[in-house]
């Protein structure tokens, strides 16, 4: 009998079930957004009861942490402490890497930013593998610890936060518009600035139309680690 023609019974065994659920909670996210993933919805996608999701995850946040988890494990971590990759390098691929896989699911970068987020040692494995392997690569560029302990939460939050800033100005269901439709929407959207007022910002609209775009995703980030260096 399929899960489906047994709406009262569990999601199944193993680990294969439970990314049965987690590519069932990423369908509710892509199609509806993070307001619209609960327990519930995903049981509904899985013809199952709820309580089956509930006993799997643990309840609502369980379910948010494991969504997290899959998509940050398919992020390549390798190049950061691969000693044969400059470590500048590694953080910029790293970075792009996530970018990309958020923006396949952007509503995933919202939870994210917006929770769970009960605690520091709440994170799971996956993320702490993350942070361990940032830790990794600012040693490799010979950083002293204070300045890595600094460095990675800079990382982080420039990472995070670029791309749910991306995110926001989208209606955030994939696949998001091209990096050039984006750009001329922010552009079409500053055309109305009144030069008398905010000169400044007219005199620099081509620049601020482009502030979602991957070149200044990379250059912001360029700076922040060239800044770290000089300490």
């Amino acid at each position: 009998m399929s899960e489906a023609e047994n709406p009262g019974g569990g999601v199944g065994d193993g680990v294969l079930a439970e990314q049965r659920a987690i590519d069932a909670a990423l369908a509710v996210l892509d199609s509806d957004g993070a307001r619209a993933l609960s327990v519930g919805a995903v049981a509904r996608r899985l013809g199952v009861a709820p309580d089956a999701v509930r006993t799997r995850f643990g309840g609502a946040d369980g379910l948010e942490r494991a969504v997290i988890e899959s998509v940050l494990s398919t992020v390549a971590l390798g190049p950061l402490t691969d000693d044969g990759v400059e470590w500048t390098a590694a953080v910029i691929q790293f970075a792009l890497g996530m970018r990309g896989r958020l923006f396949e699911h952007p509503a995933v970068a919202e939870l994210i930013m917006a929770g769970p987020m009960d605690s520091p040692s709440a994170d799971g494995p996956v993320a702490r593998a993350m942070t361990e392997s940032l830790f990794v690569c600012l040693a490799r560029g010979g950083l002293p610890a204070p300045i890595r302990a600094r460095g990675v939460y800079a990382v982080l939050v420039h990472v995070f936060g670029s791309i749910a800033l991306d995110v926001a100005e989208t209606d955030g269901r994939p696949p998001l518009p091209g990096e050039s439709e984006r750009i001329a929407a922010r552009r079409a959207a500053l055309s109305e600035l009144d030069p008398t007022r905010w000169p400044r910002t007219v005199a620099h609209l081509t620049e601020i139309a482009a502030w979602t775009s991957v070149d200044q995703f990379v250059w912001g980030l360029r700076v922040l680690l060239v800044g770290m260096t000089a300490t």
